[in-house]
């Protein structure tokens, strides 16, 4: 089919104000210039372009050939690419050789004047293809000759959707007459009348033919496709053409009525396509008060993501009551979880209406009926789900919460009172402090990411580029190196590099979950060069783009101008395959009980780009940066949410332990305890309790270790006494003292004013130096005999047996040793 002539839509005109239309409502959104470009008014065909970005589909290459390329980086279609690839030819000259191949447009009859339709290669009509079959004439000369004369016209075809012309008195065109006749074959007792009504027309590859189709469909459609395009969004015309065919045979009167399950029935990216269209007309023609009248809230049209479901609230009072909680508590809240609340609570609440519904013989449709019994029936079921398995135990202690906070919101927000929704809910119909079961047991797993693994992630930085390419290796790289959330890297600004008044360079970046535009983070110069590099690269992509309306990290796809950014969950999906095609590296050594060494795996679903911003914290907190420091790194509002990177779980403590005892030295050097791996739980924590620590390692006598410390029978001489013990996690202690033993000894013997009574009983004593030395140089040693990899293993132990100590008080004396346990 030619394309007639492009002119604006004739219903395309301004919407009346306050007019409930809807069909005035898509009319008003069309915009003309883009109605222009893509419609056919005369044909009602969706006709855009060829060479448009978008939506065009183009041309095959060949010089005679108007089927269109589906395929990127080619330039022939699929009937022409088996002949290109036999003929031996290069793509310009295949290019310039005619295919000669039948057109499947629409041709009419050779004979001038004549209107009659032609499906033969020679190009006349039955009639005339008769007549010159008997003459003997070259098809150009009978067609010249007097004897052809023009035949009147059959008319355009029956088919509601079709424009061609009819090829005989049956009234139907040469494919549609095929089509008919093969469905009667199939079904004899087809209804024509209602398949002329349904039938699909014949399209141009490149064209999408909406006739036949209600005038609100049409033009929601056209809707659905300018917002796409809008958005940057490619739109294949070959998947649009089963959208409308659906469309066209369920005599949809308007694009809510499309039936994806038919859709999927023909191919995947036709049903993907289908679903946003609806999604985006749907979006674009309501308005916040439309969607909350709703019983399902499109939270897109609230400036949020996903949906908030009020449907499994069966009684109306109940279901009314939770849309005016949501609809005050969703404004509180940012980030990109800002839902998540909302919707966990109208999930808490389901779950009461739905109790409610089993058990009262009103089926809890009576607000001033209800009662306390029927809270503690809530927290039984909760309690039974919890004791069958269907919820974990921080989930039933969330739902509790989550109830009792939404019970007393709707009464503080006056929903309760005489007039109200809720208007005659009895007083203890609410959740009290004591419905709540007991918090459960901190989860003791870690959160951020051992050095060893952070090593071999960024080893293997280059398999992420291999796959993903240099953006998403950068992306990891930054989020490694800042500890920042995942959607404030991925929502990066091209200009988010500067310099503070030393030269040293700072990051500028969003806090997105509290909403802080134009933070700062010193950095370090390697993390800056791969600001730099990427700043280049994306300037060479874009170079027509200005600078502010660049984002760091463009996506990849749908984005021309580059101003589009990368998604969370785009990166998330792209981290997550990395992750799994290394998993067979995230392996270490590590010795067993049996003290031989042993293969650790670690769990690849435990490496997730947030994990990054907690190794980032226990980073800094391992190496003593103050807590109040690393508020400001990580943007926390309150310390004590620091604080939490700062606390070593039990288990962390315990590995640990277990792995630094296993070189523990008594005061003689001495090795005390080889292994205590195999003690149980209780037998670990009464090992630790029937011990205090001294300045230089751990007390073993019983009375000292009752007083806190603080009752050493000897007088504190642990070298000297066989309670003492100690291991690596002391050194720098150890090697102080022997520091400030050595000093001690100097100055005494350097003293002028001193007797020599005086000076002997104030230097230390060689033995106390010597047993001191041979301490140190013992527990060196055993270190020394390690493998590299166990070497660094105890280090790390005792990196976390430190920072323990400095946090937990375990009864040390007063006297605290002068070296830094940072």
């Amino acid at each position: 089919m030619s394309r007639a002539t492009v002119r604006p839509l004739r219903l395309v005109r301004p919407a009346p104000a306050d007019s409930g239309d809807r069909l005035e409502q898509v009319r008003a959104l069309l915009r003309p210039d883009f109605v222009a470009e893509v419609w056919d008014a005369d044909g009602q065909v969706f006709a855009p372009p060829r060479t448009h970005s978008l939506l065009g589909l183009r041309k095959c290459a060949v010089v005679d050939c108007e089927a269109g390329v589906r395929t990127p980086n080619v330039d022939l279609c699929a009937w022409c690419i088996p002949r290109f690839q036999a003929s031996g030819l290069t793509v310009e000259q295949f290019a310039g050789i005619p295919a000669n191949k039948l057109s499947r447009g629409e041709q009419f009859c050779r004979v001038p004047g004549c209107p009659r339709p032609s499906n033969m290669r020679i190009r006349f009509c039955f009639v005339h293809y008769t007549q010159w079959r008997k003459t003997g004439l070259a098809p150009e000369e009978f067609a010249a000759s007097a004897a052809a004369v023009p035949l009147p016209s059959f008319g355009e075809c029956s088919v509601v959707s079709c424009s061609r012309a009819a090829c005989g008195r049956g009234g139907l065109c040469h494919r549609h007459r095929d089509r008919w006749q093969g469905l009667l074959k199939r079904e004899p007792a087809a209804d024509l009348r209602r398949w002329l009504g349904i039938a699909e027309p014949i399209n141009v590859d490149h064209l999408v033919i909406f006739k036949g189709l209600a005038e609100q469909v049409q033009l929601e459609l056209l809707l659905g496709l300018q917002l796409r395009t809008d958005a940057g969004v490619r739109t294949l015309v070959t998947a649009l053409r089963p959208v409308v065919a659906v469309l066209r045979r369920t005599e949809a009167a308007s694009l809510a009525d499309l039936d994806d399950s038919r859709i999927k029935q023909t191919r995947h990216d036709a049903s993907v396509l289908g679903r946003h269209l609806v999604l985006a007309v749907q979006r674009a023609t309501t308005t916040p008060d439309e969607e909350r009248r709703k019983d399902v809230w499109d939270l897109a049209v609230l400036g949020l993501s996903r949906r908030l479901d009020f449907t499994p609230i069966s009684q109306a009072w109940l279901r009314e009551t939770a849309k005016r909680w949501a609809e005050e508590e969703l404004p509180q809240r940012r980030g990109r979880q800002a839902a998540k609340t909302s919707r966990d609570t109208v999930s808490v609440v389901g779950q009461l209406s739905a109790c409610l519904r089993e058990i009262r013989s009103d089926h809890g449709q009576d607000p001033a009926a209800v009662s306390r019994r029927d809270i503690i029936a809530f927290t039984n079921r909760l309690a039974h789900h919890e004791r069958t398995g269907k919820i974990s135990v921080k989930m039933r202690v969330q739902a509790c919460r989550d109830a009792r906070r939404f019970l007393a919101d709707i009464r503080a927000m006056g929903l309760t009172r005489p007039g109200g929704i809720a208007a005659g809910l009895s007083d203890d119909f609410i959740m009290g402090r004591q419905d709540i079961p007991s918090e459960p047991d901190p989860d003791e797993q870690r959160r951020d990411l051992p050095a060893w693994l952070m090593r071999i992630l960024d080893a293997n930085l280059h398999v992420l580029e291999e796959r993903s390419g240099t953006d998403m290796r950068r992306m990891n790289e930054l989020m490694m190196d800042t500890g920042r959330r995942p959607d404030e890297i991925c929502q990066l600004r091209l200009d988010c590099l500067t310099r503070d008044a030393h030269g040293k360079p700072v990051l500028i970046y969003t806090d997105s979950k509290n909403h802080r535009p134009n933070r700062r983070l010193p950095i370090a110069e390697a993390t800056a060069r791969i600001i730099t590099s990427q700043q280049a690269d994306v300037r060479a992509r874009f170079p027509l783009t200005a600078v502010q309306d660049l984002p760091l990290f463009p996506r990849d796809r749908t984005n021309p101008d580059g101003t589009a950014t990368y998604s969370e969950p785009a990166f998330t999906n792209t981290h997550r395959q990395w992750v799994n095609s290394i998993a067979h590296l995230l392996v270490t050594t590590v010795t067993g009980a049996d003290g031989k060494p042993h293969e650790q795996v670690f769990d690849r679903l435990a490496v997730i780009p947030y994990a990054y911003r907690h190794s980032y914290a226990q980073r800094h907190a391992d190496q003593g940066v103050p807590p109040d420091v690393l508020r400001d790194l990580l943007g926390h509002d309150k310390i004590g949410t620091t604080l939490g990177y700062y606390r070593v779980s039990e288990k962390r403590v315990r590995a640990a332990v277990d792995r630094v005892t296993a070189h523990q030295f008594d005061n003689q050097g001495h090795r005390v305890l080889h292994d205590i791996r195999g003690l149980l739980a209780d037998e670990h924590a009464r090992m630790r309790v029937g011990q205090v620590a001294v300045p230089f390692g751990i007390c073993t006598e019983p009375s000292n270790v009752k007083a806190g410390g603080q009752a050493c029978p000897y007088k504190f001489t642990c070298l000297g006494c066989g309670h003492f013990r100690s291991d690596p996690s002391y050194l720098p202690e150890l090697k102080s003292y022997l520091q400030q033993l050595l000093a001690d000894r100097e100055r005494v013997q350097a003293a002028t004013d001193l007797q020599d009574w005086a000076k002997a009983q104030l230097t230390p004593r060689e033995e106390e130096i010597t047993q001191l030395r041979d301490l140190i140089r013992r527990i060196e040693a055993d270190l020394d005999d390690l493998t590299e990899h166990d070497q660094a293993l105890i280090h790390d132990a005792v990196t976390v047996i430190r920072k323990t100590r400095q946090l937990v008080n375990l009864g040390m004396p007063g006297v605290r040793p002068a070296a830094s346990t940072g």
